[in-house]
């Protein structure tokens, strides 16, 4: 296998019949790339917004020839992007539709008149986002030589793991350091396909697997895996890529059982890009820095990495460490999740950790919201014994569970019990995300008018529709009488939500919902985190709409739309 720097890639060049994506030989790439290149000439700044992982590769390969500065924005959102092209920035992308402000207009077009493609300054900058713990947009500028750098090491771990014609499948977008690299930037490297679309859904992805994949995925997506029976022998994927968030142990165990290999786990941040990694065989092992990587502790305990592919060469981030014998290093939390609780300081992630031992608990989050907070996903046992005490009881249950071992001031005073708990695209929890889910309780005077909707948490868009993340608030008016001491959805507000969140966001128009079929397969109550995705299929005149908890279907059907024009 021959690797080649990014910034050399077609300076030095692969044969043109090599495979670079689904049906694209990297004769057809070049071309691409010089060819919009040559139509990008004078764009100033890019912001690389192709959903496509072909025309994502080509984008940014052609923003960087033509000597644009380029974003990677954190998604293609109509407000992100509006906020992103406010000084003169052009959205670039293969798949958007539509022509886009601006004198290029934002498609990329296949092959034309092309530029030459001489090598690129490894130090190129692009920007990335990232919302950390807080939610709120961070810029991250890292430079072409850093990713190039962090995918030579990736191969040095890894390549011995994926063969050098293992086609690469993602179920994680490239709008991230870890979807851009692992799904896009390692493959073009080291020679290796990729898959062009991301997979949304488990039923597709694990249909394109074979034995010599690669699946570059979350524990967003590996927590999610109940129900879905081991693969056969040829559909065993080589290597199993996870990050994101530390995967869960239960998680690891079924992943590893269903696809036949232990996840590798990488370890990073936006900051830093990859730094780690680890395989999860058995338990929870230490993480081992990458080459080139040099791991240590500072004097308060916190994670000192040095790299190559860090700015400045060092990074200090939030992460408590202790060092390993191995010459790795274990995850002990962070350092800015220890609260000031009561005048005492109260560890987090430690309390979360004593709330998972419960035998009526299967995840937990907590924070400080001038109280300490729970938000609880009971296990089988807990949300049978929440649906027989209720909310109000089964949290005292679990404070007097944890006073065995925690103070006063480690015991939570206001609960949310959910089927989940909110997450990004990667499985990185948010303070944000976490603390939405008592704003309500947390003002009297909204409480006060009872919500007629839920409480949409995010919106990401579909190639046909739309998909919404949906709080379920307790209060909801349409519970009245629905049923009294176990409240249920009704189908009917289902429905409803359906053609009310259709018309916002894929500007459908319906009046009202008349010609419908829908299917109930499990009964979906309040104080829950469902999934509502909405498809659109013009030539049928029809909207589908499936509500989701996790991987499970709890209802879905779909609406006459006779009065939309296809």
């Amino acid at each position: 296998m021959t690797v080649i720097p990014l910034s050399r890639l077609f300076a030095v060049g692969r044969p043109d019949d090599a495979p670079v994506a689904d049906g694209v030989t990297f004769a057809r790439f070049r071309a691409d790339v010089a060819g919009n290149a040559a139509r990008l000439k004078g764009c100033r700044r890019g912001l690389l917004v192709a959903a496509d992982g072909y025309w994502g590769a080509v984008g940014l390969l052609a923003l960087l020839h033509a000597g644009a500065e380029v974003t990677i924005p954190p998604n293609a959102q109509p407000g992100t992007l509006a906020a992103l092209t406010a000084d003169g920035a052009i959205p670039v992308g293969g798949d958007l539709g539509s022509d886009l402000d601006g004198d290029f207009g934002g498609n990329l077009e296949p092959g034309g008149a092309g530029m030459a493609l001489a090598p690129l300054d490894p130090e190129t900058p692009l920007s990335f986002f990232t919302s950390g713990s807080t939610g709120e947009p961070k810029r991250v500028v890292r430079t072409l030589g850093m990713l190039e750098a962090e995918a030579l090491a990736t191969e040095a771990v890894l390549g011995r793991l994926a063969g050098p014609t293992a086609r690469v499948h993602a179920t994680v977008p490239h709008q991230h350091v870890y979807g851009l690299n692992f799904r896009l930037l390692w493959p073009l490297v080291t020679g290796r396909p990729f898959a062009r679309t991301m997979h949304e859904l488990w039923e597709t992805a694990l249909a394109a697997l074979d034995a010599e994949s690669v699946l570059v995925t979350s524990p967003a997506h590996l927590t999610r895996l109940a129900g879905i029976a081991p693969l056969p022998p040829s559909r065993r994927p080589a290597l199993v890529l996870s990050a994101g968030a530390p995967l869960p142990e239960p998680a690891a165990r079924e992943a590893a059982a269903i696809f036949g290999t232990p996840v590798n786990e990488i370890f990073g941040s936006t900051e830093t890009g990859a730094i780690a990694h680890r395989r999860r065989e058995a338990g929870d092992p230490s993480w081992h820095p990458l080459p080139g990587v040099v791991a240590g502790r500072t004097p308060d305990g916190r994670l000192r990495v040095g790299a190559p592919h860090v700015e400045g060469g060092e990074h200090v981030g939030s992460d408590l460490v202790e060092m390993a014998g191995d010459g790795g290093f274990r995850l002990l939390g962070r350092a800015d999740r220890i609260a000031k609780v009561e005048g005492k300081r109260v560890s987090l992630p430690e309390v979360e950790a004593q709330l998972r031992r419960s035998p009526l608990v299967a995840d937990a989050a907590v924070l400080t919201l001038e109280q300490l907070c729970a938000v609880v996903v009971p296990s089988a046992e807990g949300a049978a014994r929440l649906a027989d005490l209720g909310a109000f009881r089964f949290g005292r249950l679990l404070r007097r569970e944890l006073s065995a071992v925690q103070e006063p001031a480690g015991l939570p005073r206001r609960w949310r019990f959910v089927s989940r708990l909110p997450d990004g695209a990667l499985g990185k929890r948010r303070h944000a995300d976490i603390a939405a889910l008592f704003e309500e309780s947390a003002l009297p005077e909204i409480a006060a008018h009872r919500p007629t909707a839920p409480d949409v948490r995010a919106v990401r868009p579909l190639a046909d529709g739309v998909e919404l993340d949906l709080f379920i608030p307790g209060d909801l008016a349409q519970l009245d009488g629905h049923f009294p001491g176990m409240p249920i959805v009704p189908g009917v507000a289902q429905i409803d939500w359906a053609v009310t969140f259709a018309n916002t966001h894929l500007g459908l128009g319906i009046e009202a919902a008349q010609a419908f079929q829908v299917k109930f397969r499990r009964v979906t109550v309040p104080d829950t985190l469902v999934t509502l995705a909405l498809r659109h299929a013009p030539a049928r005149r029809r909207l589908t709409f499936e509500y989701r908890c996790g991987d499970e279907t709890l209802s879905s059907g779909s609406i006459g739309v006779e009065g939309i024009a296809p």
